[in-house]
């Protein structure tokens, strides 16, 4: 038997079977946590993140030591398939049909919960400035998915759980743009106050129109293309290409791929807007075909982030998990508040505050909140565990409070 039997490029077979076995084990976890969330009308995050618990931290049968090394690879592509996700199907004509009580409800408890928890991270435990509001500005939104489960144990009436669904897909931006933003920040460290306005106005200025305008020009490379086989694979190609040559080029590649997936789901009135020769039902199987294909794939690579993540879980003390719970409560009170003001004197009153206690995290805050591992700052492991309660956590909370609190009434 040749030595390449056992070794690939240095690498022993043993370590290779090994990886290979734990990521088909993790997408095994995925699929069987994902259809019992279903079937229990729960947040599929929470299930998941245990069982990376359960199967890691707490039984050892899977060791993530051997996959440590995909960290730096695993984040950044999972922000990159999920800000084109909520790009997609995030539709313009929902969000300025219901822009006022949403976006109301969106930037004010975004803005509430970023401020008050930001400044509690620096003033109790003395965490820097930037890193407190990195992590507060991820757990600033509220996820699409928790409210669809609240929401269905409610029986909320459709209006409400339109503007919920509306204001978590702008959450969404809101939490891809500030956080990613604060981290080039944290990066630019050493340069004056100026040179990093600079440099920031400069980083979403490229990623604004490079996102843009490829979108643009892509959505026309597709529509002459549609008769093609393989649409899919070749807007996957450009998604990595936007993702990569934004941040070569000094831009934020979530962010250009949130306005890039932003173009190509708002394709048919966005071809009205620009008055395009185009065939808008052509256009609308088009985008119908894209969306359905890289559900499949975000869905494949989220689910595994959300097992990975619970796998990485180091349990170091009660405090993290005492901060977490505290947090969780500032955070839903800070939500009360929010949507106190933007129900006032319409139809969400009735809801309230059943809905202004949904404030659950999901894979945009749990990739977000990750940013300090893939980028190796200070402190990063101790970051990622307080985040991790948070998103548990605000779930858990989000799931029985308000539903206790519909069948009170």
């Amino acid at each position: 038997m040749g030595t390449h039997l056992y070794f690939y490029g240095g690498i022993g077979l043993s370590e290779v079977i090994l990886a290979f076995s734990t990521v088909a084990a993790i997408m095994a976890l995925s699929f069987i946590g994902d259809a019992i969330s279903r079937r229990m009308l729960l947040p599929n995050v929470i299930l998941l993140i245990i069982a990376g618990i359960l199967v890691g931290p707490i039984l050892n049968i899977l060791d993530p030591s051997s996959l440590s090394s995909i960290i730096p690879y695993l984040i950044p592509l999972t922000i990159a398939f999920l800000g084109f996700e909520s790009g997609l199907k995030t539709e313009l004509s929902e969000v300025m049909a219901r822009s006022g009580r949403a976006l109301m409800l969106s930037v004010l408890g975004f803005i509430l919960s970023t401020v008050v928890v930001g400044v509690f991270l620096h003033s109790a435990f003395g965490i820097r400035w930037a890193y407190a509001f990195l992590l507060s500005s991820a757990w600033g939104g509220v996820s699409t998915a928790t409210v669809a489960a609240v929401c269905k144990h409610l029986q909320a009436s459709e209006e409400t759980v339109t503007i919920l669904t509306v204001s978590s897909m702008v959450d969404d931006l809101l939490v891809f743009v500030c956080a990613l933003t604060i981290l080039n920040y944290i990066t630019l460290g050493g340069l004056t106050p100026y040179e990093i306005s600079l440099e920031l106005i400069r980083n979403i200025s490229i990623s604004f129109f490079l996102g843009v305008v490829i979108g643009i020009l892509w959505l026309n490379v597709l529509y002459y293309s549609r008769s093609g086989e393989f649409n899919y694979t070749f807007t996957l190609a450009a998604v990595l290409l936007v993702f990569s040559g934004t941040e070569i080029l000094g831009g934020t590649g979530g962010i250009a791929i949130f306005l890039f997936g932003l173009i190509l789901g708002n394709s048919q009135p966005l071809a009205r807007l620009f008055r395009m020769p185009v065939d808008l039902d052509d256009l609308a199987e088009l985008e119908d075909r894209i969306t359905k294909f890289h559900s499949e794939l975000t869905f494949i690579l989220s689910t595994f982030f959300f097992v990975f993540i619970g796998l990485l879980y180091v349990y170091t003390g009660l405090l993290q998990v005492l901060l977490g719970l505290f947090i969780s409560i500032v955070l839903h009170a800070t939500r009360l508040v929010a949507v106190r003001v933007a129900s006032w004197r319409s139809d969400l009153s009735y809801d309230y505050p059943a809905i202004g206690l949904i404030v659950g995290k999901g894979a945009t805050a749990a990739a977000v909140s990750a940013l300090p591992l893939a980028a190796n700052l200070q402190n990063a492991a101790f970051l990622s565990e307080i985040a991790l309660n948070v998103i548990l956590i605000t779930n858990i909370i989000s799931i029985v409070l308000p539903v206790l609190v519909g069948r009170s009434r």
